[in-house]
């Protein structure tokens, strides 16, 4: 393959059926659609710079907690 071609469904999954690649391509655009959301929203939220580090995949500051306060979980509903 040229390395100046894009790079399609089919080679991502090449066994794939006629079906099968139609789903798969309309599950990328949906997964797609959901990031540009996301980004979009974090950037209306919490300006451009959180949105360039959300690009970038470092949304956690240094020295941060990443701890969920109140956080229900499976194993405090079973007390």
């Amino acid at each position: 393959m040229n390395t100046s071609d894009p790079i399609t469904i089919r080679d991502v999954y090449p066994g794939f059926t006629g079906e099968q690649l139609q789903q798969a391509e309309a599950t990328f655009r949906r997964y797609i659609a959901v990031m540009v959301r996301i980004y979009e929203r974090v950037r209306a939220e919490e300006g451009p710079e959180a949105a360039t580090r959300l690009a970038y995949s470092d949304l956690t500051l240094s020295g941060s907690c990443s701890t969920i306060h109140f956080e229900r979980s499976k194993q405090n509903e079973d007390k």
